[in-house]
């Protein structure tokens, strides 16, 4: 019966979609004016901070003309639209991310959260220093089988240093829950025929002794009509978790249209040392130790604006083959809604 609502829902949606065409873009709705006002304080208050902190590294008040990189426009402009952890890690807009998130399964438990996620950039220090929040959720998220899942909310301040040998770094000082954290990312992009390539390494250390290292390789090809293929290869170890996680994952990105677009992939995730649940207890067991690939993942996604270019819904239906089942199929169907406010791109 939830999986009806759910359906139903999602029907409304979609006719609520198909019926805006016939507003009028001259209406103006109240919740354009309060939109229109939130996003006009988030850039009011980004403003504020950035001449504070400008004030206090000994910078003058004239913005630097920092000019954004445009390597990798194609892959760039299909990131920035289905906002995925690519695009979030890299881009300079000034932005604040409210996501209603549901996700209904029926092997695991099903999962319900309201998310939030910041960023307000300074434009007018000549390191380019950036306010974040990342990942404030109602409820803690539960562990997902592949890498760089975050499970806890980061708040702090982002270095991004000059580029040197065509390595671009970028440096993180902050809280993670209540532990102080430093992180660092690096990545240095390459061309190779028809593909654009992109190796990223992450390390992340917090003083309850917690070390957290990522490697991702993406090798992009862009098509036609803003289509993109993306192979990636992801490694990662982590002080708290046995062996190595790795991954390998295949997704195709097509834009039906300059407010929708469709989203396939495909993912195989492993652990050299992975440890699944014992039947009885559904519970980690030692003797369960396996060296492979537990997880296989197949995901169909459509993103979407409602109404306005600041409100997206994403629809994501999947079936994954989990060794803790026995490999048998969890279908899954995922939704959530994306509200922005300030300059969103």
């Amino acid at each position: 019966m939830q999986i009806v609502k759910t359906l139903s829902l999602v029907s409304l949606i979609l006719s609520l979609n198909y019926a805006d065409t016939s507003i009028k873009p001259s209406k103006i709705h109240y919740l354009d004016t309060l939109h229109a006002d939130i996003s006009e304080k988030v850039l009011d208050w980004s403003s504020h901070a950035d001449l504070i902190v400008s004030g206090w590294l000994g910078y003058d008040n004239n913005q630097c003309d920092i000019t954004p990189p445009q390597d990798h426009i194609a892959s760039k402009k299909v990131d920035s639209f289905f906002q995925n952890n690519k695009y979030i890690e890299e881009t300079d807009d000034v932005f604040i991310r409210v996501r209603t998130d549901t996700t209904l399964q029926t092997k695991e438990d099903n999962e319900f959260r309201l998310k939030f996620r910041a960023q307000l950039p300074f434009s007018r220090c000549r390191e380019q220093l950036k306010i974040f929040v990342e990942d404030v959720a109602l409820d803690k998220d539960k562990t997902k089988n592949q890498i760089n899942e975050n499970t806890s909310t980061d708040v702090g301040f982002r270095y991004v240093a000059k580029k040197r040998h065509g390595i671009k770094s970028r440096y993180s000082l902050g809280l993670s829950g209540i532990s102080p954290f430093l992180s660092a990312r690096y990545t240095k992009s390459y061309q190779i025929d028809d593909w654009e390539v992109d190796p990223v390494q992450t390390f992340k250390y917090s003083l309850d002794d917690y070390f957290k290292e990522d490697t991702n390789i993406y090798f992009d090809k862009s098509f036609q009509n803003d289509a993109l293929f993306r192979l990636t290869l992801e490694r990662g170890t982590e002080s708290k978790k046995l062996g190595m996680d790795y991954g390998l994952k295949l997704e195709y990105y097509t834009n039906a249209n300059a407010n929708s677009g469709l989203h396939f992939a495909q993912g195989f995730y492993g652990n050299t040392r992975y440890r699944h649940r014992d039947k009885a207890y559904r519970i980690d067991h030692p003797k369960n130790e396996y060296s492979g690939v537990h997880n296989y993942v197949t995901t169909i996604s459509y993103r979407a604006n409602i109404w306005r270019k600041w409100f997206y819904y994403e629809i994501k239906p999947s079936v994954n083959f989990h060794k803790d089942f026995d490999y048998e199929p969890n279908y899954a169907l995922r939704f959530f809604f994306d509200f922005y406010f300030g300059e969103y791109k």
